[in-house]
């Protein structure tokens, strides 16, 4: 009997699906900022500059027209790389459930999935990310004021404008206030509704994983009707969420890699509920936010699980190793979100850099460019640490090397695998 085949969209594929998209964000976000700041570069000497210069300045900025440009620029490439990308999760799934079914001894039907039904799902997909650039900017003024990007120039002129009119304040120190404020922020977009701000970058990623999962979704549950099983099996990775919570689902280390039931087909009591057990439909449950795990139709007397039971309980996090690292310790999910932190610290480091080297700030250049280099050896010296696989394609922020009328410039994304330290 051929072997049962093992489900594509594993943690560590379901976290890299969206990396290429999210950096196409990035890259438009850094030639916003540079193109900002490089027109608030002033002729002469820097400390001499007049508060007629800074006048005369507020006429050089961005046009709504070149932004414009730029984002529909970047549109177009996301839309080529999102079909891309759905037609790769399309495939992988249409390959899963074929050799699913043949092995279960079942024809496969000549549709699994309508490709109306899929259609519709990655054109919303694809509006969600539109609609995030339509709400974007950058947030100032100790978070209180939101910016679109054609009014950051003249917000960061006027900021300096201010300052150095008061007399407490140079052009230098003045300017840095502002651009910093803007590096600091990125790109950020509401949401209209809730009025919650997320950074872009998140957003995009959460945009195109809701439409992965959606599709992901479908194929489930049409193939697990046609299977004749209400049995899912749930994916396992190390650095799962522990943290305990009253609904009993919070910690996510507790049920990773089980089978569950969802319905009422197998008999009662055999399997834990799936919706009881993992929480599914719940922000804090499988699926829900910056959750990695998926599932997929087991079928009992054909598949085979991933992992035994002893392999999942040696996964747990009292039955694992503390990483020790600069005086403190961790446990492997710690280490992860410490790694995330180290990652934006870097990418924030580098848009300050990235300003204040476009704003003419040869010394604040100098200064968050050390302390780029200091995170990235902390990165890799962390990484190895814990036993982790440096994702550097997570803190890559790339320096434009194009006019904004002239295109964006576009870099290549990579899929890691996570590496494990052993039990």
């Amino acid at each position: 009997m051929a072997k049962y085949p093992t489900y594509p969209f594993q943690p560590h594929t379901i976290d890299t699906l969206p990396n290429d998209l999210v950096a196409l964000y990035r890259d438009m976000e850094q030639q916003l900022l540079a193109g900002i700041c490089s027109r608030i570069r002033a002729s002469g000497e820097m400390n001499e500059v007049t508060i007629q210069n800074i006048r005369a300045l507020r006429a050089n900025g961005l046009s709504v027209q070149e932004i414009q440009a730029a984002i529909q620029q970047t549109e177009g490439l996301s839309n080529t790389k999102m079909q891309q990308l759905f037609s790769d999760v399309l495939n992988r799934n249409q390959k899963y459930y074929t050799q699913a079914i043949s092995v279960s001894g079942l024809t496969v039907p000549e549709t699994l999935v309508s490709a109306a039904t899929l259609n519709a799902i990655q054109r919303q997909a694809q509006n969600g990310v539109t609609n995030l650039t339509a709400s974007m900017g950058f947030l100032v003024n100790g978070g209180t004021t939101m910016l679109k990007p054609a009014q950051a120039y003249q917000w960061a002129l006027d900021s300096a404008l201010l300052k150095v009119e008061s007399g407490a304040w140079s052009y230098n120190d003045a300017i840095w206030s502002a651009v910093r404020q803007l590096a600091d922020s990125g790109l950020r977009t509401v949401d209209y509704e809730t009025g919650h701000i997320s950074a872009l970058d998140v957003a995009v990623r959460r945009a195109v994983m809701t439409g992965v999962n959606q599709i992901n979704q479908k194929y489930r549950d049409q193939c697990a009707e046609f299977l004749h099983t209400d049995l899912v099996e749930v994916t396992a990775h190390l650095g799962a969420r522990n943290v305990k919570g009253k609904k009993g689902w919070e910690a996510h280390s507790e049920w990773q890699g089980k089978v569950y039931q969802r319905n009422k087909i197998t008999p009662s009591g055999k399997y834990p509920s799936f919706e009881k057990t993992c929480g599914y439909g719940d922000v804090q449950g499988i699926g829900g936010a910056n959750c990695r795990h998926s599932y997929w139709p087991f079928v009992e007397g054909v598949s085979e699980r991933t992992y035994t039971d002893k392999q999942l309980e040696a996964m747990k996090p009292e039955n694992r190793p503390k990483i020790k690292f600069e005086g403190r310790q961790y446990d492997d999910y710690q280490a992860t979100q410490e790694q995330r932190r180290i990652e934006n610290a870097y990418r924030k480091a580098r848009r300050r850099e990235i300003c204040a080297d476009n704003a003419g700030l040869s010394d604040k250049a100098a200064e968050s460019r050390a302390r780029r280099i200091a995170l990235s050896k902390k990165y890799s010296e962390f990484s190895q640490a814990a036993g982790l696989v440096e994702q550097r394609e997570r803190m890559r922020v790339y320096e434009p090397k194009q006019n904004l009328s002239n295109g964006i410039p576009t870099g290549p994304g990579t899929r890691p695998t996570l590496k494990r330290r052993n039990p």
